[in-house]
């Protein structure tokens, strides 16, 4: 799990968000993202992990077996030249490393899913040609991404109130309050209990790399204004 104990600056901010933008505009499968991600924490503690993480990132395109569609492919393109566009003044810093692309694969989400337009993708340090206007209108979608990202930092072990947002058999579709972070997942013995629009508590099992919500356990379900079953 990524540690959000260590705020970036405006600098690696423009870079994540430089990341976020160029993936989400291409479509990019962000889970593919997390997986590098992954990589890269688990060789964190060598001295290279840097280099490490682009080699990496270069053989993933490189090796054909790797790729189950061309789509992959064209995921891993794009995933090791932004990486290296932006990534690579910084690959004596690892743990910075990890930082700008954790949230990169959040706010990634955000443009991509969450509604808010792809603006002028920053180049490094932010565009500097931009008129005033057009600055404090790209500034405010950064902003939106970021605050939205920042709300859907959950923790393992974490209670979390939600609303049911779909049924579709025995799958179950969770949307955490105060976010447009969205969970679906199989609830066999409690599909049939539950309705579209209920309030229910669910308690976080398990996490993604970027920080993402991977498994979650039903607690309760809600009718009227007081919990009516103890699903635990």
């Amino acid at each position: 799990m990524l540690s959000d104990t260590v705020d970036l600056s405006p600098q690696s901010w423009d870079l994540a968000h430089g990341i976020a933008m160029t993936l989400a505009k291409e479509r990019v499968d962000v889970n593919e993202l997390s997986k590098c991600i992954a990589y890269l924490r688990s060789v964190a503690h060598h001295p290279d992990a840097g280099s490490r993480f682009f080699r990496f990132t270069g053989e993933l395109v490189r090796e054909t077996g790797l790729c189950r569609t061309q789509q992959t492919r064209r995921y891993y393109q794009l995933i090791d030249e932004t990486c290296k566009r932006y990534l690579q003044p910084l690959q004596d810093r690892p743990a910075e490393m990890l930082q700008i692309l954790g949230w990169a694969a959040r706010l990634a989400c955000y443009y991509k899913d969450g509604g808010i337009p792809i603006g002028e993708i920053p180049q490094g340090a932010g565009n500097k040609s931009q008129d005033d206007r057009q600055q404090q209108n790209h500034q405010h979608q950064q902003d939106q991404a970021q605050h939205q990202a920042r709300k859907a930092c959950f923790q393992t072990g974490q209670k979390l109130k939600a609303t049911i947002t779909n049924i579709k058999g025995n799958e179950v579709t969770f949307q955490i309050l105060d976010t447009d972070t969205k969970l679906t997942q199989k609830e066999p013995k409690r599909a049939g209990s539950l309705s579209v629009g209920q309030e229910v508590q669910v308690k976080v099992l398990g996490l993604k790399e970027d920080g993402r919500i991977r498994k979650a356990k039903l607690l309760w379900a809600q009718s009227g204004t007081e919990p009516s079953k103890n699903l635990s």
